[in-house]
């Protein structure tokens, strides 16, 4: 079975928005993104509108999904740990996934 992760930005406006991870679709978690005018020829991610745009890249809130940088007991697991439940329940009830050579 495949496991996708992935980050979706949300803009509110030209200067503020979120990025929200999904693990197969399912909401996990959103974050603030971090949007700042970004200079002409420097690295940005996401969409840019004018020259406002995300400096963060999908993996920062990816891993902020699975841990919390500045405090080591916060941490958001157990969404994360009922989400991949859900899959093991399909790929289980979903009969053989093995490849016959």
């Amino acid at each position: 079975m495949k496991i996708e992760i992935e980050v979706k930005r949300r803009r509110m406006s030209v200067t503020q928005g979120e990025a929200v991870v999904y693990i197969n679709g399912q909401e996990i978690i959103s974050f603030g993104d971090d949007i700042r005018m970004i200079p002409k020829g420097e690295r940005c991610f996401g969409t840019k509108i004018g020259d406002w745009a995300s400096v963060k890249p999908d993996t920062e809130f990816i891993l902020g999904m699975l841990y919390h940088p500045y405090d080591e007991i916060y941490h958001y697991s157990e969404k994360v740990k009922q989400a991949l439940y859900n899959i093991l329940k399909q790929e289980q009830n979903g009969g053989m996934s093995c490849v016959t050579m």
